[in-house]
C-alpha cells in the first residue's frame, strides 16, 4: 500500500523532512491519456502538475512526490498527492464556485444553477474564463484571511465532544498513557487495506504556507467533515506546533505529515484534538472510544490519516 511505504520510508529516515534523498530524481513521464476527471482537476487547480494512471507504482509516486518536496525548499510551491475523482471535484469545485463566500461574482451570478453538472463548468477538461476568474478570487480572499484561531477551534470541538471520551474525567496530569491495561492496540487499526489507487496527481500548489493548500484544494464542509475555513485553522496551528504539512488528500482522506512528532507533554491534548477534528477515524474501529487506546496509537506518528464517512 503507498500509504505503508510512505511510513516505511518516514520511519526509516531521521529528520525525514530535511534529510531529503539525493537518488529521488525527476521520474520519467508516463505517457498516457488523462481521463476528463483528471484533466478538469488539473485545470482546476491550475499549477504544474505531475500525471500517474491507474494502478501506478507506489514507489513512483512516492519518489515523484519526493523530487517536488525537494524542489519546494527552492521554490514558491508546496506538493500534494491529489486521488482523483468526482466526489473530490465535486466538492472543491462546490466551495470555489458555486458556494463562494468572497463577495465577487460567483457561478450563480454567471447564470449557472446551482444542480449543473461539474462537468459543464469545463469543456474538454479545460477551464473556461468566466469560472477561472471566480476561482482566482475565491483563493486569493482566502489567502489573505486570518487564520488564527486554529487552536480556539479545537477547544470548542473537545468540548463538544466530551461526551464521548469514554468517561474520561481525570485531570491530563493524572493520566498514565503508558501504565492503562486496557489500551490494547489490536482494537485500533487505521491503516486499512485499500484497492489500488486510482489516477493521481502530485500538485505542486503556489503557496507559501502549508495551510493554504486548501485555498487552492478547499476539502471540507460536508458531513461530519469541518469546513474549509476551519480545516485551514487548523492546519495552521498543527503546522506551527507539530510542523504537519498535508500531502495527500482524496474525496474522504486527508494526510499530513509530521516533522515534529508529539511528545509525551502534549499527548493527550493532542489524542483529544485528533478525535475531535475527525471522530470517524475512531468510531468505526471501536464500540466505546478511549482516550488512552487512541493516544498510545498517534501521538508519535510522523503521519496522520484522516478519514471521513
Amino acid at each position: 500500500m503507498l500509504i505503508d511505504k510512505i511510513i516505511e520510508r518516514i520511519e526509516n529516515e531521521k529528520n525525514y523532512i530535511e534529510n531529503i534523498p539525493e537518488n529521488t530524481g525527476k521520474e520519467t513521464p508516463i505517457v498516457q491519456e488523462m481521463s476528463k476527471q483528471a484533466k478538469i482537476m488539473k485545470s482546476f487547480l491550475n499549477c504544474d502538475c505531475k500525471y500517474y494512471p491507474v494502478n501506478s507504482e507506489d514507489n513512483d509516486i512516492i519518489c515523484g512526490y519526493l523530487e517536488s518536496l525537494q524542489r519546494s525548499k527552492e521554490g514558491d510551491f508546496i506538493p500534494i498527492i491529489v486521488d482523483i475523482s468526482n466526489n473530490l471535484l465535486n466538492a472543491v469545485i462546490m466551495n470555489a464556485v458555486i458556494d463562494s463566500d468572497d463577495d465577487s461574482e460567483s457561478i450563480m451570478d454567471l447564470g449557472i444553477r446551482e444542480d449543473t453538472n461539474v462537468e459543464d463548468f469545463f469543456k474538454n477538461g479545460t477551464i473556461d474564463f468566466e469560472t477561472s476568474e471566480v476561482i482566482e478570487r475565491y483563493r486569493k480572499n482566502m489567502i489573505s484571511k486570518d487564520f488564527s484561531n486554529g487552536k480556539e477551534l479545537l477547544d470548542e470541538m473537545i468540548d463538544n465532544n466530551r461526551e464521548y471520551f469514554g468517561g474520561y474525567e481525570l485531570e491530563r496530569d493524572e493520566l498514565e498513557v503508558e501504565d492503562d491495561p486496557t489500551a490494547d492496540m489490536d482494537d485500533l487499526d487505521f491503516e486499512e487495506q485499500i484497492e489500488k489507487q486510482g489516477e493521481i496527481l502530485i500538485a505542486e500548489i503556489p503557496v507559501k504556507n502549508p495551510w493554504e493548500i486548501f485555498a487552492y484544494i478547499p476539502f471540507g464542509g460536508w458531513n461530519d467533515c469541518p469546513g474549509n475555513e476551519d480545516i485551514m485553522a487548523i492546519s495552521k496551528y498543527w503546522f506551527e506546533k507539530y510542523g504537519a504539512i498535508p500531502f495527500a488528500i482524496s474525496h474522504n482522506t486527508l494526510e499530513y505529515i509530521v516533522e515534529k512528532p508529539v511528545d509525551d507533554e502534549d499527548k493527550i491534548r493532542f489524542t483529544e484534538e485528533f478525535y475531535a477534528f475527525c471522530p470517524d477515524s475512531v468510531d468505526k474501529y471501536m464500540e466505546s472510544f478511549n482516550i488512552d487506546k487512541l493516544a498510545k496509537k498517534i501521538y508519535k506518528n510522523k503521519l496522520w490519516n484522516f478519514q471521513w464517512n
